[in-house]
């Protein structure tokens, strides 16, 4: 889906004009290239590291993987550009 598409719909959801329904999707990728990025080995990993630690901070999840804040913040920002959230996912 084009991205200009996706922001439509996360402000539509957003807003409450849209309703996903059960069988609609709750994250979406605009390319293969952003799925190949978010899904990496090495970011499922830190998906799972934050799943398990619950960080509050950048700083507390950089201690829990021993990977520097200025990286983590680059690669989380990464995969949140790339994820689209529906309300409630």
């Amino acid at each position: 889906m084009p991205q200009e598409k996706i922001r439509e719909r996360v402000l539509s959801i957003a807003r409450g004009d849209h309703k996903p329904k059960s069988g609609e999707p709750k994250i979406g990728f605009t390319s293969m290239r952003s799925l190949v990025e978010v899904l990496s080995d090495e970011n499922r990993a830190l998906l799972q590291v934050i799943k398990e630690t619950r960080p509050e901070s950048i700083t507390s999840l950089a201690d829990a993987t021993g990977r520097k804040p200025g990286n983590l913040s680059r690669t989380l920002k990464t995969m949140s550009n790339c994820l689209l959230r529906s309300a409630g996912a």
